[in-house]
């Protein structure tokens, strides 16, 4: 009996041993130095190890689970300015499972960050991955402006560059102070918002990043907005508020006129520049519409050109892009139709905050009151192509909220300062998604990895000579696509399945004259000016 006491006693003894060896979680906030950031200063730091992570699904980006973290929040401020703010990095909890790399990610709308629904994605395949608030809340622009209705500098300029360079440098560091070495390579992830914060990161910080992939980027951000709300413009206008039905009736014959131009009837304008549609030859149709039968009238096919056409000068110059033949009108011409069939405004929400808190500096302020005579950037990437970057774009021709030629404009002057499309293949190439709305969804195919062709590129040396896409249609037939980098063009090879990628080819290349776009808005007191003046340096912006 005394034996058996005493193997207890030794066994009891040895188990503690067992789990006094089994060494501390890393995951914990005293595992972490205050990260060096220029121009700022670390508050605190926060450390949380979670298991089974799941993250809700959001917009096109579907729910990942299954995953397990080391969670850190770094609070930190800008001295002199009294701002928070947040940069929240994910970590694979185990070493095994991170793959060597670190991934900031972007933001969208007037949110500088999105945290979970891109951390998780990111996470769940092996990189360590950050975002920042920037030092606010919120997807509209309310932040920016303060209670006395003066606008927040300091906030402004976080959300326009200041506040990447701070989440690259805080999630870089904790990442190495985690693993016990530096990721070996780093990438910006981005669409939207996203999209102009990787820009503006090329521009303004050349060697923080080793490659970018910035889809459908808000470049022009203030005068994006402008154009972005001047479908309700052209509808006041008019004194015609069309439904989504009605211009749906206008878009579906021009894309059944212009849909063969491209040799292949599949709903898709493969180039809807190609397509000189007019809408006129509409007026006297008979439609049914919510169970009503509607005429199509004059001035509803002058408001749907004026769609398309985007907002001109009274001399007939181009003041900002239309939305391409074959957008739908949910976003920028949206109205409201209430119980007594009565027809309003109802515009996108980022344009409206940002006429009522940045242009108007009035949250109350009723935008229907705006009219037609109130109609009345920086392109060198020559320091981030001597770091190395190498930024790759897509664009959809669909996108029903930031028109794809603001992006070819780009290019295309980056071309004219830095040696022409060859010259700026070598590290920026752009790929124009025909039918794909905005950062995904729409009729045609979706780039399939483009962050991956990224990462090729970067640390194979191997460039994007396609972006593999392909999506499905209303019928489940399946469509796949090898879009081409800008300049190039995809065609139909007049033999095969129009549906395969196999039966298109890349042709093209020459360079094209740039489009003119002649004016910009005067946003209603020169808020570009300000922005000039007290330097938030929004560069792409602003443009």
């Amino acid at each position: 009996m005394a034996f058996l006491l005493l193997l207890f006693l030794l066994l009891r003894l040895r188990a503690a041993a067992a789990v006094d060896d089994v060494p501390p979680s890393r995951c914990a906030a005293a595992t972490f130095q205050p990260p060096t950031v220029p121009g700022a200063e670390v508050l605190s730091i926060e450390a949380e190890e979670r298991r089974d992570v799941a993250t809700a699904p959001f917009f096109m980006f579907p729910g990942v689970s299954g995953f397990d973290i080391c969670d850190v929040k770094v609070y930190l401020t800008h001295p002199g300015t009294e701002d928070k703010v947040l940069v929240q990095t994910w970590l694979p909890l185990d070493q095994e499972s991170w793959n060597g790399r670190y991934q900031a990610t972007g933001g969208g709308a007037w949110a500088t960050g999105f945290f979970d629904p891109f951390l998780g994605p990111a996470a769940k395949t092996g990189y360590a991955a950050s975002a920042t608030d920037g030092g606010h809340e919120g997807l509209d622009a309310s932040w920016a402006l303060k209670p006395d209705r003066s606008i927040d500098w300091n906030l402004l300029q976080n959300f326009a560059s200041r506040s990447l360079a701070d989440q690259v440098y805080v999630g870089k560091s904790i990442t190495e102070q985690f693993y016990g070495r530096a990721p070996h390579h780093s990438y910006w992830n981005g669409c939207s918002q996203g999209g102009r914060q990787g820009y503006e990161i090329a521009q303004k910080y050349p060697g923080l990043l080793d490659g970018i992939h910035a889809a459908a980027p808000a470049m022009d951000f203030v005068n994006m907005q402008m154009g972005l709300f001047w479908p309700q413009v052209a509808m006041k206008e008019a004194g015609t508020w069309l439904s989504q039905c009605e211009y749906s009736y206008f878009m579906s014959r021009a894309i059944e006129e212009c849909d063969i131009l491209d040799g292949v009837r599949d709903g898709i304008l493969e180039d809807p520049e190609l397509c000189t549609f007019e809408p006129g030859k509409l007026v006297g149709d008979k439609i049914e519409c919510n169970g009503e039968v509607v005429e199509i009238t004059p001035a509803m096919a002058d408001v749907v050109q004026k769609y398309w056409q985007g907002p001109t000068s009274p001399f007939g110059s181009r003041l900002w892009h239309g939305f391409p033949i074959g957008t739908t009108s949910d976003m920028a011409a949206n109205i409201t139709i209430d119980a007594q069939g009565l027809r309003s405004s109802n515009p996108h929400f980022v344009a409206s905050s940002t006429i009522r808190h940045l242009l108007i500096k009035d949250p109350s302020f009723n935008i229907s009151k705006l009219s037609y005579t109130d109609y009345l950037g920086n392109y060198n990437l020559q320091a981030f192509k001597e770091a190395g970057g190498k930024l790759l774009t897509w664009h959809g021709t669909n996108d029903n909220v930031i028109p794809y030629q603001n992006t070819v404009q780009y290019r295309k002057r980056v071309e004219a300062n830095m040696g022409g499309p060859k010259a700026v293949n070598e590290f920026y190439r752009l790929f124009i998604a025909p039918g794909v709305e905005h950062c995904g969804l729409g009729a045609g195919p979706v780039p399939n990895d483009p962050l991956q062709a990224l990462v090729d590129w970067v640390e194979k040396g191997e460039p994007p000579e396609r972006l593999e896409a392909e999506t499905e249609n209303a019928k489940g037939e399946r469509i796949t696509r090898e879009l081409c980098p800008y300049p190039k063009k995809s065609k139909y090879m007049g033999i095969g399945d129009g549906f395969r990628a196999s039966s298109w080819a890349c042709e093209g290349g020459e360079e094209e004259e740039e489009e003119k776009v002649e004016g910009k808005a005067d946003f209603l007191g020169g808020l570009k000016d300000r922005l000039v003046q007290v330097g938030v340096g929004l560069g792409l912006s602003i443009g």
